[in-house]
């Protein structure tokens, strides 16, 4: 090739390799053990631009320099839009950082505080945290995802898991999204599950699906495992052709076939007027279940409990019935 012309095309490539470069994804890797730091750089290097703290003021240092805005992240946390990540501004658009991965001891403080600090300034959907522990306890992760925390991944982990826990943070639930998460997060299946990650599975474990009067959603014997969970409409209970029940919204449809892929449906359910129902896929839940063990161990515990509620109701309803026999067979 001419010389001009290997000029021309290595400014045209080095032109395309430097925008590709500046399109990566700036995360700041905070923890005070260099070692960690070291660790984190050599995962993360290929795919996104690392930046380095070792304390909570460094934190706050970088913040100011790669993110600074006018609060707007905030004050729109506050407003109709709540559920809604926020638009940046030409106070944040000029600089740019994308996610903060830290480890929870930080030397001059902890995660938690530093977290709380954070969110007066930037909302968690604008500027998400990925919390790196080494505690693999549930209360611990669920109150860190409480106070602003958008993830919790436990040491130690490969580099895998900790892309994935990244990636998730680059999809921003829409405000439709967040506010089914606020419904379904009040059902028993989900009690002390925080919402965002109510929402996050909701977004990749499933779909809401339209059926029309009579249509079937599930049938007894068969095999299909998904859990549904009924939004607007009405929905009949069909156990060897007699209808035995009714499902109103907000509730749930399956929960122990969720649990136990083995077991057969032990009964039919179709919908009585148009419904609108959330189909949450078994295998894409059990994916997800098996990252996430906190989240795992709540909704397992609340299963537990709607188990042992049920069991009460069985056995009252079995007591009552041998009183009405005893009383008619007595009279």
């Amino acid at each position: 090739m001419h010389a001009l012309g290997q000029e021309v095309l290595q400014q045209q490539m080095g032109g395309f390799m430097a925008e590709k470069k500046s399109v990566r994804k700036k995360i700041l890797v905070a923890d005070m053990s260099p070692t960690v730091r070291r660790l984190m750089y050599s995962f993360l290097k290929e795919d996104f631009l690392v930046v380095e703290a070792e304390n909570g003021a460094e934190i706050l240092t970088q913040l100011g320099k790669l993110h600074d805005c006018d609060s707007h992240c905030v004050r729109g946390a506050k407003g109709k839009d709540a559920a809604k990540a926020p638009e940046r501004n030409e106070s944040c658009q000029a600089k740019g950082l994308d996610i903060i991965v830290m480890g929870h001891e930080l030397g001059d403080v902890d995660a938690t505080q530093v977290t709380k600090e954070i969110r007066k300034k930037y909302h968690k959907l604008c500027l998400p945290i990925i919390l790196s522990t080494s505690t693999n306890d549930r209360d611990n992760i669920i109150k860190a995802l409480d106070i602003g925390i958008n993830d919790v991944i436990v040491k130690p982990f490969p580099r895998e898991l900790l892309i994935t826990k990244i990636r998730k943070q680059e999809h921003a639930m829409s405000a439709e999204n967040m506010k089914l998460s606020e419904i379904i997060a009040n059902i028993p299946f989900f009690h002390g599950v925080p919402v965002s990650q109510v929402s996050y599975l909701l977004h990749t474990c499933g779909e809401t699906k339209t059926y029309e009067k009579g249509e079937l959603v599930c049938q007894q014997n068969e095999d299909n495992h998904n859990l549904f969970i009924l939004l607007d409409g009405k929905c009949d209970v069909i156990y060897n052709g007699r209808k035995v029940a009714d499902i109103e919204p907000v509730e749930t449809v399956g929960e122990m076939g969720f649990v136990d892929g083995a077991s057969k449906r032990s009964a039919t359910v179709s919908t009585s007027t148009d419904s609108e129902i959330y189909v949450l896929d078994k295998k894409k839940m059990d994916q997800y279940l098996n990252e996430e063990r906190a989240i795992s161990e709540t909704i397992l515990k609340n299963i537990i409990l709607e188990l042992n509620s049920r069991i009460r109701k069985s056995n009252a309803m079995v007591n009552k019935l041998k009183l009405m026999a005893e009383d008619y067979l007595s009279g």
